[in-house]
């Protein structure tokens, strides 16, 4: 691997993010003429290079970068909506079309910037780690800050193994940018136990969330270590990894997964997620009196919160309003809207799925007493919205001819039907205080109740690990206080439900397009026609038709994300993904 393309940036410590409110550590630092040793001669300048490291964290939720859909339509939760630029690579897998070529294509190579992004920042990492003892800083910060790095170092490294497997493992080395780099792929376990060891030392010298600093906020703790940890492991002991590739070659099987199953890794998730809960440091957000499901809504606007264990800072902003919100709701209309497919996901308020005939679920009147997180995630034909004209929260109509917010009333309909509510501010009172969830404790309590279910069985503890997010999110307890789960499931019928709970509990976090490809059941997924909903008003009756939008595709390459190929001719050692 040629690191010529991880280039030096030692002068790059203005940052691009502005202040949070709990803590300013992303406020930025104007420093110029810099180079290595001016750097870390001084205790400010020396922060500032490691905070740039914490400005990419959240990457791939950049609502921006993602223009046109992006992660959400890679998979089957979301459709790009009045997109007419170019193709981009997300654009592009969905249709079938990537190919390791195309991820070249500057603006639009948002899947390249998948292998970019992390490469570059762990360089900065490892530049950092090599000179922060040069610094004035007190031995005791010094210490604390080389854990940071170690273990963001970590998480760009998982970055890069949850989309390409195996990559080459660099240790400390800080390469300059006339080296000739040329270094092999490690193997996925190699990978994974030094992602694992290095949050293990980073958390031991960390605060845990009660003991840090409040203008320390945002920066890495102990629980976002531990965080870490539960989800590579999880990744690990998941069929695509844990001995299911679809490489067939001997030396490629050991890069992109373990070369054989072994049901042990599925305890060791579940133990690192059990460490996080045994802890009691972090909780649920419960509020189901201002509204059911409240809590569920309002987590993602509060940026100080017991659920977040590690989330990107940011200023407060309007980006996924402005890219995801209705045009009447001062929403451009040109990013992703949700699919039907997702929306049939939303069980009901007793917890039932659609499918069930005791669920109620009615397709003529299909919104009313739904699963809570459904109108807290999306806004469907009626939802209440603020409107500035009106200076209230006055209804969405996305019926046939809803001027601006439905489709047209002639040609095709390319509008789903519906739009986002999750993480954007509804009542207009501004900007959103806005922090991406990069690991939450939702997704902590069902990386456990998966893990525990492949280990164990439904066992009562699976049970009580999903009832606390279904209880959080307004649904009903049902006679036996199962919140809609069926007592006695078999290990099979769990999972599909624990599948279908990450799905809806997750929606537009950056989970679906990986979980799919983990469980390897994406040639089931994501091999589907992408749905939407037709409403038909007659006077004051609406009518309801699940419509055909677009065919999305998959097939078994798109597991691993292709390496840019322009890095593979430069780096002969860096052998190719399957399929590719």
């Amino acid at each position: 691997m040629k690191i010529k393309f991880i280039h030096l940036v030692l002068a790059v410590v203005l940052l691009s993010a502005g202040a949070c409110k709990k803590g300013g550590f992303l406020d930025a630092k104007i420093a110029n003429d810099l180079n290595e040793s001016t750097t870390f001669a001084d205790s400010v300048r020396t922060i500032s290079f490691l905070t740039r490291l914490y400005t990419e964290v959240g990457f791939n939720f950049d609502a921006n970068r993602w223009e046109g859909g992006g992660h959400p339509v890679v998979s089957d939760e979301a459709v790009p909506v009045r997109y007419t630029g170019p193709q981009n690579d997300a654009i592009l897998m969905a249709s079938g079309a990537l190919s390791a070529s195309s991820t070249n294509v500057s603006k639009q190579a948002q899947v390249l910037n998948n292998w970019k992004t992390p490469w570059e920042n762990i360089r900065r990492a490892n530049v950092f780690l090599f000179n922060v003892d040069k610094s004035p800083l007190s031995a005791g910060l010094k210490t604390k800050l080389k854990a940071e790095t170690r273990f963001l170092r970590a998480w760009y490294y998982f970055q890069l193994v949850k989309v390409y497997g195996g990559v080459p493992l660099i240790g400390d080395a800080t390469f300059g940018i006339s080296d000739d780099i040329d270094l092999p792929r490690s193997s996925y376990s190699d990978c994974v136990a030094y992602i694992v060891s290095e949050c293990e030392a980073a958390a031991a010298d960390l605060p845990d969330f009660d003991t840090q600093l409040q203008q320390d906020y945002g920066r890495v703790t102990k629980g976002a270590c531990m965080g870490l940890k539960s989800r590579m492991l999880l990744y690990a002991a998941s069929p695509l990894f844990n001995g299911g590739g679809i490489a067939t070659d001997a030396a490629l099987k050991s890069i992109t997964g373990y070369a054989n199953a072994d049901a042990e890794r599925w305890k060791k998730a579940a133990d690192a997620a059990k460490d996080i809960i045994n802890s009691g440091t972090y909780s649920l957000t419960e509020d189901n009196v201002t509204r059911m499901g409240y809590g569920f809504y309002n987590v993602f606007l509060t940026r100080y919160n017991r659920e977040y264990l590690f989330g990107r800072m940011n200023a407060p902003n309007r980006e996924y309003e402005n890219n995801l919100l209705p045009t009447s709701r001062t929403g451009s209309g040109k990013s992703s809207a949700p699919t039907q497919n997702l929306v049939d996901a939303f069980g009901m308020e007793n917890g039932l799925p659609i499918t069930d005939p005791a669920s109620g679920y009615n397709p003529n009147d299909p919104y009313v007493k739904r699963d809570p997180r459904f109108g807290n995630t999306v806004i469907y034909n009626g939802s209440k919205f603020f409107l500035g004209t009106s200076n209230a929260m006055v209804a969405v109509n996305t019926f046939l001819g809803s001027s601006p917010d439905g489709p047209i009333a002639t040609g095709p309909i390319s509008i789903p039907g519906y739009y986002w509510r999750k993480m954007m501010v509804e009542d207009g009172s501004g900007n959103t205080e806005r922090a991406y969830p990069l690991i939450r404790y939702g997704e902590i309590l069902l990386n456990y109740a998966e893990a525990l279910n492949e280990y164990q069985g439904a066992v009562p503890e699976v049970y009580s690990t999903l009832i606390q997010l279904r209880k959080r999110a307004g649904i009903l307890p049902g006679a036996d206080g199962n919140y809609g789960l069926k007592a006695n499931s078999s290990k099979a019928d769990m999972r599909l439900v624990i599948q279908n709970e990450r799905r809806v509990e997750l929606a537009l976090e950056e989970h679906r397009i990986w979980d799919v490809r983990r469980w390897k059941i994406a040639e089931v997924t994501d091999n589907v026609i992408l749905k939407g909903m037709k409403i038909t008003k007659t006077g004051t009756n609406l009518t309801y038709e699940v419509i055909d939008l677009k065919p999305h595709f998959f097939r078994a390459a798109f597991y691993l994300f292709p390496i840019p190929e322009s890095e593979i001719a430069k780096s002969p050692k860096l052998v190719q993904n399957p399929g590719w």
